[in-house]
């Protein structure tokens, strides 16, 4: 072989190559496929999507029933709580007067302290073991 026949082999096994690797890479690029995979994905995220405003609304009716019972207690309650709460109030002013009192009491006792000692004391019973006798006519 000569020279030129040599180059010219090697050129025409080297396109071959050169056109078996582009068709290999142009069936890997399949845009049939390719577009499979996004409606594919585009399909799971909706999916998606949908799944969490369904948990979205079910969290909002759950909240809403949770708000609608405490409106309900509140209801019950503040009807009688306002009856009730004239009276606590009254009850917390005669505890802090009766407090009040409390502590007078205490400073007149301290101030009277030193009074009450020369103050006689009553009269000491008589200690005795035995009955007295009876007397004699």
């Amino acid at each position: 072989m000569t020279e030129h026949d040599t180059n010219n082999q090697s050129t025409t096994a080297f396109g071959q190559q050169q056109v078996n690797d582009l068709f290999s890479l142009l069936s890997e690029f399949n845009p049939v496929t390719s577009g499979a995979k996004a409606v594919d994905q585009a399909k799971r995220t909706v999916e998606s999507l949908i799944s969490a405003m369904e948990m979205f609304v079910q969290s909002m009716d759950n909240m809403n029933q949770v708000a609608s019972r405490v409106n309900r207690l509140l209801d019950d309650i503040e009807g009688p709580m306002r009856q009730v709460m004239p009276h606590v109030n009254g009850a917390m002013g005669a505890v802090n007067k009766l407090a009040d009192m409390s502590g007078a009491l205490t400073e007149l006792s301290k101030r009277l302290g030193p009074l009450m000692a020369f103050m006689p004391q009553g009269s000491k019973q008589k200690e005795t073991t035995t009955p007295p006798a009876p007397e004699a006519h």
